[in-house]
């Protein structure tokens, strides 16, 4: 089966059978089927906003394309699913905020962005802030259940965020107290592909007690 490669800027609509290449690959590569935030980071598939807009929805297309790969794991129904989407929108509006508010006592609100897209890249990033008017810090929050994960989500993330070679990035596990950043940094350290030296990845905690002091000394916002 060949896969065809997401690009960035304008192309023509995907077919079914490139997006099911797509879904057949990915789950080849991380066991399971994609979410909305995994599609957007696969270089194999279009955004979620696009099959939302050219085929109905993703769950939609998945339930039509891939009727007999789907388990349990991979599309529950009805309340259950629903369910488990309201409340994992919740955690993740829950862990926005309070990031927010966290990133707002060490920085001029003025200085601290919200899902920016930086160019060039086209790439949107939960948090950016500002060092200068024109260099500053991306902060992709993300959550994972275990450090198994933690690695694929990262693999993911890298895949999305490479095109920024020229900002720092800083990736923050946020939700999961009990992934500890000395288990983070081993996996880190142990992959075959060695991280860009401008990512950087990290629990919640870390980042409050540790890369907020140096993003302080860096920004000319940075509050006392």
């Amino acid at each position: 089966m060949e896969y065809r490669r997401n690009i960035v800027g304008a192309q023509n609509r995907w077919s079914e059978d490139e997006l099911l290449g797509g879904f057949i690959k990915f789950k080849q590569e991380f066991g399971h089927f994609p979410s909305s935030s995994e599609i957007d980071s696969y270089n194999f598939l279009p955004s979620a906003r696009s099959i939302q807009r050219s085929h109905g929805g993703l769950v939609f297309l998945k339930k039509r394309l891939l009727p007999e790969y789907l388990d349990e794991h991979d599309l529950t129904k009805g309340s259950i699913r629903s369910n488990k989407a309201r409340e994992a929108d919740k955690r993740a509006k829950k862990y926005e905020e309070e990031f927010y508010e966290f990133l707002c006592k060490n920085f001029s609100s003025i200085a601290v962005h919200e899902q920016k897209r930086i160019r060039p890249g086209d790439v949107s990033c939960d948090f950016y802030i500002y060092n200068d008017d024109s260099d500053g810090t991306v902060i992709d929050l993300f959550y994972a259940q275990d450090i198994k994960t933690m690695a694929n989500v990262v693999n993911l993330k890298l895949k999305r965020y490479g095109v920024l070679s020229n900002k720092i990035i800083l990736f923050v596990l946020v939700g999961n107290a009990n992934i500890i950043q000395s288990e983070i940094e081993n996996i880190i350290a142990n992959k075959n592909i060695p991280l860009p030296e401008n990512i950087k990845v990290m629990n919640e905690q870390h980042f409050k007690d540790k890369e907020i002091v140096l993003i302080k000394h860096k920004s000319r916002y940075a509050l006392i």
